[in-house]
C-alpha cells in the first residue's frame, strides 16, 4: 500500500478501499504492459508474477512468466489480491526478450474469456485450450486437479481429470464454484498432457 503519498508501484488491499485500489493497480498494469507480482491473502498460496491482460472485479487474467518465457495463463479471484508489486517496465530484461520474439506486448488468448463469472470463464478455456487446471487453495494451497470441463452446474463443475502421466480418469470429480480459487490453462505442462492424453473418452 502506497504510505508516502509519492505513487508507490506498491498496493495493497485493506478491508475498505482496498479493493478499488488494487482494482486500479491492475488496470494500470493492463495498461502499460509492465512485469508484475501478484500476492495474494491465501495462506499458502503462490505469488504469480506475469502480466495482467485483463483484470474485473470478479476475476484477474495473468500471462504467467517464469524464467523469463511466458506459460500460460493464470486466473485468479480479483478480491483475493491484496498486493501487485512491478517487476519490471519495458526497460527490463524480461520484457526486452519477450519484445524480440514477438511476444510483448501480451496479448489476450485468442477465445474470449468471460471475467465476471466462473462458468462462463471456464468453458471458454476449456473450449480454447483443451484443459483446465483449478485449484482450491484454501483448502489444498499445494494441489491442482486438471482435467476437460465435463458439466457446468449452477453451483459447481465436473471435471474429468487426467492423471500425471495423461491418462483419462474413469469417472468425473466434483468441484464447487465457491471452493475455486485459481483457474489455469494454456502452459506447458497443460498442453503436454492435452498433446498426450488425446480426446476425452
Amino acid at each position: 500500500m502506497a504510505s508516502n503519498g509519492k505513487g508507490s508501484d506498491v498496493d495493497g488491499a485493506g478491508p475498505d478501499a482496498g479493493a478499488d485500489r488494487v482494482l486500479r493497480r491492475l488496470d494500470r498494469a493492463v495498461r502499460s504492459g509492465e512485469l508484475i507480482r501478484v500476492r495474494r491473502g491465501i495462506r499458502g498460496a503462490d505469488r504469480i508474477e506475469g502480466f495482467a491482460v485483463a483484470a474485473t472485479p470478479g476475476w484477474t487474467l495473468l500471462a504467467v512468466c517464469t524464467d523469463i518465457r511466458l506459460d500460460g495463463f493464470a486466473a485468479v479471484r480479483t478480491a483475493d489480491i491484496t498486493e501487485v508489486r512491478c517487476r519490471g517496465d519495458e526497460t527490463c530484461l524480461t520484457v526486452r526478450a519477450l519484445r524480440r520474439r514477438g511476444q510483448w506486448p501480451v496479448c489476450l488468448p485468442g477465445p474470449a474469456l468471460p471475467l465476471d463469472e466462473l462458468a462462463g470463464l471456464l468453458e471458454a478455456a476449456d473450449r480454447g485450450f483443451g484443459l483446465v487446471a483449478v485449484s482450491r487453495e484454501r483448502q489444498a494451497p499445494d494441489a491442482c486437479w486438471i482435467g476437460a470441463v465435463a458439466e457446468l452446474r449452477p453451483k459447481s463443475l465436473r471435471l474429468h481429470e487426467v492423471d500425471p502421466d495423461a491418462h483419462w480418469h474413469t469417472g468425473v470429480s466434483k468441484f464447487r464454484f465457491k471452493d475455486i480459487t485459481r483457474v489455469d490453462f494454456g502452459g506447458r505442462y497443460e498442453r503436454t498432457l492435452c498433446e498426450f492424453a488425446g480426446p476425452r473418452p
